[in-house]
């Protein structure tokens, strides 16, 4: 019978539009830097945990100088060998998959321990660029004499701006129009070979929102001196020198680019939006849970309880025996 009545409650829902959380860190520890493939750097720093699904390979350089560990203690995950040649990695353990070739520096604490899926946080990552950059816009982007201009619905809350790489990458100033301090802004960017702020110009503007740039075609991408996480999924980074403020996540790392461990994203709400496909437990039986962002409005739920009744009482009613005849 529950499974019935939750049944019914989708298929009374199902017109209504739907809520998903965009989470950014968990399936990554909220690690600073998650790369799917290798993670290569010199004579650089990041200052948060960095998370790496093939082999790390950096000198001169420093993780975790800040102390914003990956999955509670782990300053470096490796899904293949660490090789480091001058440099730390601070304030945490260290997991690698393969082998450890640490010079002309302090051994961490090596962890026995994977405490990620690689396999499955690859996929997420993939999944919740396309699907993010599914989402209808809220808002606009446009130019004025060479610069952006990025118009809100003045509603607050989660603003979705879609929008070409070509948009930012020579813009030398920001117009804020229509949007609250603190609230959520999210650029899905197109392109294929994204090359993001070549102009230089400062993003002291965003400082005061929850900021994401999700790039969900780019396959090489030239980021720095942004404020804000940067999501893109299938993009090698191999440009040199700059600054990002915020979480990374890219297919491979081969930079310079500072990476500072601040203005993480924060998970939010956004209608119209799933963040991952369902997941499948095997050798177990399916419970079907309502998602909490999905259960419908008090009035919503009055109308689907009394349908349910009407229809039970309509089958007691058809089994009434007719009465005799005289």
């Amino acid at each position: 019978m529950r499974r019935s009545i939750l049944a019914l409650a989708a298929t009374v829902a199902a017109g209504s539009a739907q809520a998903g959380i965009i989470d950014l860190g968990s399936m990554m520890g909220n690690a600073n830097i998650y790369t799917i493939k290798n993670f290569s750097a010199r004579s650089s720093d990041v200052e948060g945990a960095v998370v790496a699904g093939g082999n790390v390979d950096i000198s001169s350089y420093s993780i975790n100088a800040n102390n914003k560990d990956a999955y509670g203690n782990y300053a470096l995950v490796a899904g293949g060998s660490v090789k480091l040649k001058g440099g730390s990695i601070d304030n945490g353990k260290m997991y690698a998959g393969g082998g450890a070739d640490l010079q002309w520096a302090a051994q961490p604490e090596r962890a026995s321990e994977k405490p990620i899926d690689f396999v499955a946080s690859a996929a997420y990552y993939q999944a919740l660029s396309g699907d993010l950059a599914k989402v209808q816009g809220t808002g606009i982007v446009s130019t004025l004499w060479g610069g952006a201009v990025v118009s809100g619905s003045g509603l607050g809350g989660v603003d979705v701006f879609n929008v070409s790489a070509d948009m930012f990458r020579t813009s030398h100033s920001w117009t804020l129009d229509k949007l609250v301090k603190g609230q959520t802004l999210i650029f899905n960017i197109s392109g294929a070979n994204a090359t993001f702020n070549d102009g230089g110009v400062s993003f002291e503007a965003l400082k005061d929102y929850n900021v994401l740039f999700n790039f969900p075609d780019a396959v090489t991408l030239n980021v720095k001196g942004i404020i804000g996480s940067v999501l893109a999924p299938n993009a090698t980074v191999s440009a040199d020198w700059g600054v990002i403020n915020g979480q990374v996540i890219v297919d491979t790392w081969n930079s310079t680019i500072q990476v500072n461990s601040n203005h993480y994203f924060t998970p939010v709400n956004l209608a119209g939006f799933r963040d991952a496909p369902p997941i499948v437990i095997p050798d177990k039986p399916i419970v079907v849970e309502p998602d909490p962002a999905d259960v419908p409005e008090p009035g919503t739920l009055a109308l689907m309880f009394a349908g349910v009744g009407m229809a039970v009482a309509a089958r007691r009613v058809r089994r009434v025996p007719p009465p005799a005849c005289a």
